[in-house]
């Protein structure tokens, strides 16, 4: 079955390389959210997919149709990011908004200081869209997709890394309690720090969905 990527908040398509490779190269195309400068938007499968997102790369699915897509699997992911009266896990707004305000004059310093959270430390790209990256806070600030998620069900596999510094457990457990919650050891770059891992869990699911 055909696969969909989506990556995260600063990253781009090569952040799934390691993984693509663990997964013996199979037909799949990649979503470039344009973070880098590059931009690279597909159109979503008209035929049967799975979509494997990262972290915000979740988030974007689920605040979009997706009729031919078969399944989600989620690693770092979340369907809500910022906290509200009923989502008292999330991030608070303020840390998003700071980031924000910031980019206009320092972006690189913005996603650097974003991605020293996570190991390893993967260095931004050396030219950035600003306004794109900060269409991808916004959407971090203002995006809901609990209501879909829990339309997914157990459909979505959600994978949480257990030393995640950006994503708790409370918050991972809000965001998806109706699915098919995972915990692996690791931190916010699972597909990166642990590929075979993830693949095996990938290739797991697509052959009980054959």
């Amino acid at each position: 079955m055909k696969l969909v990527f989506i990556h995260g908040w600063s990253f781009d398509a090569s952040f799934w390389r390691p993984l693509h490779q663990a997964l013996n190269q199979p037909d799949a195309l990649f979503h470039d959210r344009g973070y880098g400068g590059a931009p690279a938007p597909i159109a979503l499968p008209e035929e049967p997919y799975f979509l494997i997102g990262h972290s915000a790369g979740v988030l974007w699915a689920l605040t979009r149709s997706l009729p031919a897509c078969r399944g989600i699997i989620a690693f770092n992911g979340f369907s809500r990011f910022s906290q509200s009266e009923d989502f008292a896990p999330g991030i608070p707004k303020r840390v998003v908004t700071r980031m924000r305000s910031r980019l206009a004059s320092a972006p690189e310093e913005t996603v650097t200081q974003f991605r020293r959270q996570f190991e390893p430390f993967l260095p931004c790209a050396a030219t950035l869209d600003k306004q794109a990256l900060e269409t991808g806070l916004t959407e971090l600030l203002d995006s809901d997709g609990r209501d879909r998620a829990r339309e997914w069900g157990r459909a979505l596999t959600a994978i949480h890394g257990e030393q995640d510094p950006l994503i708790s457990t409370a918050m991972h457990e809000a965001s998806f309690p109706e699915a098919t919650r995972l915990v692996m050891e690791g931190g916010h770059l699972l597909p990166v720090i642990a590929p075979h891992a993830c693949a095996a869990l990938i290739a797991d699911i697509l052959k009980a969905a054959s």
